[in-house]
C-alpha cells in the first residue's frame, strides 16, 4: 500500500504519519478526515502543491491548504444563515404595498412570516436525518434548489395562496442550510473550536438583520415589492454554486463500505438516544429560550418604540441597527471569553446577566423611567443572547457521533416551537403595554438560569485548562 501511495507524491507516507498530530493540534475532528483526504490526495489544485512542495513536510501544504478552504467554508455556512434573516426582513417595508397588489390587507401579508416559520420548523426535521443518511451536500443543494423555486415563484405571483404556498416552500428549503450547517462545524471541530466557529459565522450573519430593512426599502422604490425576492433567488444561485465548488462532503458514514458501515440505528432509537441527552436538552433549552427572547423583541420593538415612545420610521430603524450590533459584538468577545473561562462557566453567566437585565427592564418600563435607560437593557440582553447562542449550540450537538444532523435538526425545531408557544401566550395578554413583553422574557430568563446552572454543575472545568484547549 505504501508504495502505491508513493506513486502519488513521495511525501504522502510521513503525511500520513502525521496527520493525527496535525488534527489534534488544529482542533479539527480526526473522523473528517476520511470526507477530505481522498479529494486532497488526488486534488489537480497549482496552489495546494505549490504549498505542498514548499512546506517542510506534507503536513505543512495540508495545513495551508485546508486552513485556506475551513475559513472559506465557515463564510459559505454563515451565508447560509444569512439567508435565513434576508427572507424574513427584506420585504417588511413592502407589506403596506404587497398588500395592495394582492387585493388584501397587511393581516394577511403578515401571515406570511408565520408560514415561513412553520415551513422553517418542519424543514428541519427533514434535513437533518436525510443529511445523516444521504450525505450533507446532496440535501443542501436540495435545499436551495426548493428555496430558489420558491422566491424565483413568489417573485412573478399576485396571488395571496400561492404567496403562502411559496414562502412555506422557501423557508422549507432554506431550513436545510441552518440544519446541516449546524452538522457540518460538529462534524470539523470539537466542542471547544466549534463555540468559536460558532460565534465566526455569527459574526458574519449578524450583518444581515442590520441592513436587511434598508436594503428592502431601496429595492421598494426603485424596482418594486418582488425584487427583494428576485434578490433572494440569486443569492440562493450564488450560494449554490458556492457550496458546490468549496464545501467538503462531512458525513464520513457515507464513504464506508457496506462492511464498514457501523450499524445503522432507526430513527425511532436515534431520537430516543438524542432526547434522553441530558446535555443536549438542557444546552437547548437554554438555546430555545434566547431564540424566543431575540423573536419577541423583534416583533414588539417596532411598537414599543414607534407607538409607545413615538420614535419616526428613521429613528426606530438607527435604534434597531444599534441594539443588532450586540449580537455582532457577543459573536466578536465569545472566543476570546472562553479562551479564560470555561464555556459551562460563561453559559451560566450569561443566563443570569440575561435575568438580571430583563428584571430590570421591568422596573423601568414600569414606573416609565428614561428611554436610554429601555434601549440599555435591551442591548445587553441581546448581548447574553448572542453569548449564548454559540455556546448552547456546540454543547448541545458535540456529544453525538452519529446522527448529528438528527440534533441540529431537533435543535432548531425546539426553538421554533418554544418561540411560537411564548408568543401565542403574549398574544392572549394586553395588547397596550409592553409590560407583557418585557415580564416574559424575564420569566424565560429565569428558566434559562436554571438549565444554565445544570450545565455548569456538570460541565465545571479550571479556566487554565479551557485556556489550553482553546488555543
Amino acid at each position: 500500500m505504501d508504495s502505491d501511495l508513493e506513486k502519488v507524491n513521495p511525501q504522502i507516507v510521513p503525511f500520513i504519519f502525521n496527520l493525527n498530530k496535525l488534527f489534534e493540534r488544529n482542533q479539527i475532528r480526526k473522523s473528517s478526515v476520511c470526507a477530505i483526504l481522498p479529494s486532497v490526495l488526488f486534488l489537480k489544485n497549482h496552489t495546494f502543491y505549490s504549498n505542498f512542495a514548499a512546506g517542510k513536510n506534507a503536513c505543512e501544504g495540508l495545513l495551508l491548504f485546508m486552513k485556506k478552504n475551513l475559513n472559506i467554508v465557515v463564510f459559505i455556512l454563515a451565508l447560509l444563515n444569512t439567508l435565513e434573516s434576508l427572507s424574513i426582513d427584506l420585504y417588511l417595508p413592502a407589506f403596506p404595498s404587497m398588500a395592495k397588489i394582492f387585493n388584501t390587507d397587511i393581516g394577511h401579508i403578515q401571515v406570511s412570516i408565520s408560514v415561513f416559520f412553520a415551513g422553517f420548523a418542519f424543514g428541519q426535521l427533514l434535513w437533518g436525518p436525510l443529511s445523516d443518511k444521504k450525505g450533507r451536500k446532496p440535501m443542501l443543494y436540495c435545499g436551495l434548489l426548493l428555496f430558489i423555486i420558491g422566491a424565483t415563484a413568489i417573485y412573478f405571483t399576485s396571488d395571496i395562496y400561492v404567496l403562502w404556498a411559496m414562502r412555506f416552500l422557501q423557508a422549507f428549503g432554506g431550513s436545510a442550510g441552518i440544519v446541516i450547517g449546524r452538522a457540518i462545524i460538529i462534524d470539523l471541530y470539537d466542542k471547544h473550536k466549534a463555540v468559536t466557529i460558532f460565534s465566526q459565522q455569527s459574526q458574519i450573519s449578524g450583518i444581515a438583520p442590520i441592513v436587511a430593512p434598508l436594503l428592502g426599502s431601496v429595492f421598494l422604490k426603485f424596482w418594486g415589492w418582488n425584487s427583494s425576492f428576485a434578490f433572494l433567488c440569486i443569492m440562493g444561485l450564488i450560494t449554490f454554486f458556492m457550496v458546490y465548488k468549496y464545501v467538503p462532503e462531512t458525513n464520513t458514514r457515507i464513504h464506508l463500505s457496506d462492511d464498514e458501515m457501523p450499524d445503522e440505528k432507526g430513527l425511532k432509537d436515534q431520537l430516543k438516544m438524542i432526547i434522553s441527552n441530558k446535555d443536549f436538552i438542557n444546552s437547548t433549552m437554554v438555546g430555545s429560550i434566547a431564540f424566543a427572547s431575540l423573536i419577541i423583541y423583534i416583533s414588539n420593538a417596532p411598537f414599543l418604540f414607534m407607538e409607545i415612545h413615538g420614535f419616526s420610521s428613521s429613528t426606530f430603524s438607527f435604534i434597531f441597527a444599534f441594539n443588532s450590533l450586540a449580537l455582532i459584538t457577543a459573536a466578536y468577545i465569545t472566543p476570546k471569553l472562553i479562551k479564560r473561562i470555561s464555556n459551562s462557566t460563561l453559559l451560566f453567566a450569561a443566563t443570569i446577566v440575561l435575568l438580571v437585565v430583563c428584571t430590570l427592564h421591568i422596573l423601568i418600563a414600569a414606573e416609565n423611567l428614561s428611554v436610554a435607560l429601555e434601549i440599555a437593557m435591551l442591548y445587553l440582553s441581546l448581548l447574553a443572547i448572542g453569548i449564548l447562542f454559540p455556546i448552547t449550540s456546540a454543547h448541545a450537538l458535540s456529544p453525538f457521533k452519529e446522527g448529528r444532523g438528527t440534533a441540529a435538526a431537533l435543535l432548531g425545531f425546539m426553538q421554533l416551537m418554544v418561540t411560537f408557544l411564548i408568543s401565542a401566550l403574549i398574544g392572549f395578554l394586553e395588547a397596550d403595554s409592553i409590560i407583557p413583553m418585557v415580564v416574559t422574557r424575564s420569566g424565560m430568563a429565569l428558566i434559562a438560569v436554571w438549565f444554565g446552572y445544570r450545565i455548569f454543575k456538570t460541565h465545571k472545568v479550571a479556566p487554565s485548562i479551557v485556556a489550553r484547549s482553546g488555543n
